[in-house]
């Protein structure tokens, strides 16, 4: 393990980028402290067998809520000086699995960006979120509600993810009558985490599974048969 030289940028030059900052949902400066490489096994997808690959995580701290973020990039870039081909991991960035189609996950990352700034504004986006959700999957007449007890009725989620999704769109209503209430910014975290709950049952969850029976079907065809080993 070892860390990558911060002096590459100029030994009394500070490294800084302008980018979103989950903590503080600004698009802020965020100023390089640290970085430090080191390697994990990976599967190679193309040879079927493991590798051994570097990474490089970099820590960064937003100029604008003094926070710490976390930036990793593997293998083929060591050192890159202002960060900027690096994967934010800490905090989440809010983007949803690569299942989720483009019409719900773009306007959750809507959603996500003014999460700390406007917690009525973002209610109202997952409502929306939901809407796009059950038109995804056929559910188009009636109100939110009534879409939702059909998808639940389908079985496209199940009775207490439902009750969930219920939940969202009530707050959503909060978020949109702003004038007689609001949503409190304790209830943003419920929020995100049931819009998500919804989200990896209905689209995650059989995507997973469908790699996972595809990697299966790949391992077994690899495998000896038995009348082999035994001949």
């Amino acid at each position: 393990m070892k860390a990558v030289e911060k002096g590459k940028a100029g030994p009394n030059e500070e490294i800084r980028r302008v980018a979103f900052c989950p903590h503080c949902g600004n698009m802020s400066t965020q100023r390089f402290m640290f970085s430090q490489t080191t390697s994990e096994r990976a599967w190679d997808i193309e040879d079927e067998e493991e590798t051994e690959i570097d990474v490089a995580n970099y820590v960064a701290l937003c100029e604008t809520c003094n926070m710490v973020l976390v930036y990793q990039i593997y293998d083929t870039i060591l050192y890159d000086k202002d960060f900027i081909h690096a994967k934010l991991v800490y905090p989440d960035s809010g983007k949803l699995h690569q299942s989720v189609p483009s019409n719900v996950a773009d306007i959750y990352n809507e959603a996500f960006r003014i999460k700390r700034l406007a917690p009525n504004a973002f209610a109202v986006q997952i409502r929306r979120a939901l809407e796009a959700l059950c038109e995804d999957r056929g559910a188009k007449a009636g109100t939110l509600q009534t879409r939702l007890k059909e998808l639940a009725d389908n079985g496209e989620i199940p009775a207490k993810l439902a009750e969930m999704s219920n939940v969202l769109r009530l707050l959503g209503n909060i978020g949109a009558h702003a004038a007689v209430e609001s949503v409190k910014s304790r209830q943003v975290e419920a929020i995100d985490g049931f819009f998500r709950a919804v989200v990896e049952y209905v689209y995650v969850a059989p995507s997973k599974l469908a790699e996972f029976r595809a990697s299966l079907e790949k391992f077994d065809k690899r495998s000896p048969k038995p009348d082999a080993i035994a001949g």
